[in-house]
């Protein structure tokens, strides 16, 4: 499922071109067949002759689990990795073990369990580094596949027009086929246009701003599993978290905590709900602990 402004943008972007349309003609008339299959057919062959299957198979993978993904909340991440923090700092990395099951996120979780089976750091690091690398390449991947698509669309509008205007020349005699070889011409241009900057450009550019903050999470993770495993204090893991997050939301952020301090209660309140209120907002995570 989409996000929210994605929804819209899509909705409201086709939806205006109808509108458009119907209040000047008929919708059947920009129906056609072979401009369909001309645009789209051709942008799926281009898109196989340049990238492997399994490249494109992991591509809409990415896509369809990077578009189903969740707000992300960076600042709920880090409440929780400060709430690890403290339980390891006093009953030991091991006290994490029953909670790992718990986590949503396959990197952290990854993670936490290699620190947890006690893996040397300098190997933790390793992995953590290839496993964020990997991530990127894949997502990177996926973005470009995207954006092949977005330039073959327009191309193989093209393609449908001159296959239009030969059909045209050919039976200039023959008004009906002079319609019909004129309406592919201009179909397929049609086509190819709005699918590559209504679909797979919008698309390549929202998969690549979610990589980034993606990528950017996992990052703040590897901070602080690396800051849980050496037992540094958890303000100091806190501080190095924020360093990631947006300005104004950290600014908030450390504004709330000047004037609410963690208390035994409200740390037990937090580990009570934290399984369901990992992919929260910050805001509800607060409203959470302030009514729980």
């Amino acid at each position: 499922m989409l996000d929210r402004s994605s929804l819209i943008g899509f909705l409201g972007g086709f939806s205006l071109v109808v509108i458009a349309i119907i209040t000047q003609g008929e919708l059947i008339a920009f129906a056609s067949v072979s401009s369909v299959l001309i645009v789209f057919g051709g942008v799926i062959a281009s898109t196989m002759i340049n990238y492997s299957w399994d490249d494109i198979n992991d591509s809409f993978k990415t896509i369809s689990n990077m578009m189903k993904a969740r707000s992300i909340d960076l600042r709920t991440d880090i409440e929780l990795m400060n709430l690890f923090a403290r339980r390891a700092r006093r009953g030991g990395l091991i006290s994490l073990d029953r909670d790992i099951s718990f986590i949503e996120d396959n990197f952290l979780k990854t993670a936490l369990q290699l620190a947890v089976d006690g893996i040397s750091k300098a190997n933790l690091a390793a992995i953590m580094d290839d496993q964020i690398k990997s991530n990127q390449r894949r997502a990177e991947t996926s973005v470009n596949v995207l954006y092949s698509m977005a330039s073959y669309a327009p191309a193989f509008g093209m393609i449908g027009t001159v296959i239009g205007m030969i059909l045209m020349l050919q039976n200039i005699s023959d008004p009906e086929s002079l319609g019909q070889g004129l309406s592919v011409a201009l179909l397929t241009t049609l086509y190819g246009t709005i699918s590559a900057n209504m679909l797979f450009n919008p698309l390549a550019g929202k998969l690549e701003y979610l990589t980034e903050i993606d990528i950017n999470r996992k990052h703040m993770f590897r901070v602080a599993v690396m800051s849980i495993v050496e037992g540094e204090n958890p303000l100091i893991m806190d501080r190095k978290m924020l360093n990631f997050v947006d300005p104004r939301d950290r600014a908030e952020y450390l504004q709330y905590h000047d004037e609410v301090r963690i208390t035994k209660e409200l740390e037990e309140k937090l580990y009570k709900t934290w399984h369901e209120q990992q992919n929260s907002t910050w805001v509800d995570l607060k409203r959470t602990l302030e009514i729980g």
